[in-house]
């Protein structure tokens, strides 16, 4: 057991801690939900995983090295999806509200106009490409620090798994879908593109759920991948920002966000890397006193 604890990682903490307190909230609400014990019953399993992870974590197996660091990555896409579950125990979604506001600050419904006043193909395609590129930035910058800086790749796989766990426990807790879903279909139309909306689909109707507008964690997480960048990855940094701006507009044009949700996940992601890159430090100072 020693041996385990000693090879275990913040990141490893995360996910352990996520399982636990999502674990909990799902038995809190047992008289509401269906289905509790195959939840509970994954949970169990993820953390035997972790749990086997930990004990042949000195491998020297190469493909074993890579799993273990970025099994993390590999359960966000589930953690995600698993939120529209569990996310109306509390409080029922929250779009009215953001509608509303949207009105009172716009006079109109950005996420519904944008897209009429730039109707092309060759623009639609621009914004589904900007919207797909958020899934290769997200595992991207994790692996280039881990062939490239490897000295940092910890610190960077838990600030981004802790943040992603942030924006979950928002969207359990004050729950909202997006326009996509909360408008009639014919308000969220999209004038028709090329492949990227072609991908795009793929996802939207097998892994998209009714879960997580506010705040844009594809907003917020980009950011935080900004700032991770900016000192060890110049060029990098410089090649995130328009693709990065283009992502940030294609949440709007594709109706999967309101205008507020990129406020928030801007000021959120910024928070969260914050608080993220302050409890790292904190693990290292006790890690080195014990």
């Amino acid at each position: 057991m020693n041996q385990i604890l000693k090879r275990i990682k913040l990141f490893d903490f995360a996910v352990i801690l996520f399982c636990l307190l999502t674990g909990f909230y799902i038995l809190i609400g047992y008289k509401q939900l269906d289905n509790i014990l195959n939840h509970i019953l994954i949970r169990v399993i993820l953390l035997l995983i972790i749990f086997t992870i930990l004990r042949f974590g000195d491998s020297n197996n190469k493909i074993f090295q890579l799993f273990r660091n970025f099994y993390p990555i590999l359960l966000i896409g589930f953690f995600y999806s698993e939120t529209d579950y569990y996310n109306n125990l509390i409080f029922e979604d929250f779009d009215s509200i953001l509608v509303n506001f949207e009105s009172l600050l716009f006079g109109c419904q950005p996420s519904l106009e944008f897209s009429n006043y730039i109707p092309y193909r060759w623009f639609s395609e621009i914004m589904h490409f900007g919207y797909f590129s958020f899934y290769f930035i997200s595992f991207g910058i994790p692996l280039l620090y881990y062939f490239k800086a490897r000295i940092e790749f910890e610190k960077t796989i838990f600030i981004l798994i802790s943040s992603f766990f942030f924006y979950y426990l928002i969207f359990i807790i004050f729950p909202s879908v997006d326009p996509q879903f909360y408008f009639s279909a014919e308000q969220i139309t999209v004038p028709d593109a090329y492949l990227f909306k072609y991908l795009m689909d793929i996802i939207i109707t097998n892994f998209e759920t009714q879960t997580g507008a506010f705040p844009s964690s594809h907003v917020g997480i980009s950011v935080i991948l900004l700032i991770l960048t900016r000192k060890r990855f110049k060029v990098f940094f410089y090649i995130l920002i328009p693709l990065v701006s283009i992502l940030f507009l294609s949440t709007i044009y594709l109706k999967a966000h309101y205008v507020i949700d990129i406020l928030g996940g801007i000021i959120s992601g910024i928070l969260f890397y914050w608080i993220s890159n302050k409890i790292y430090y904190q693990f290292l100072n006790f890690k080195k006193e014990n």
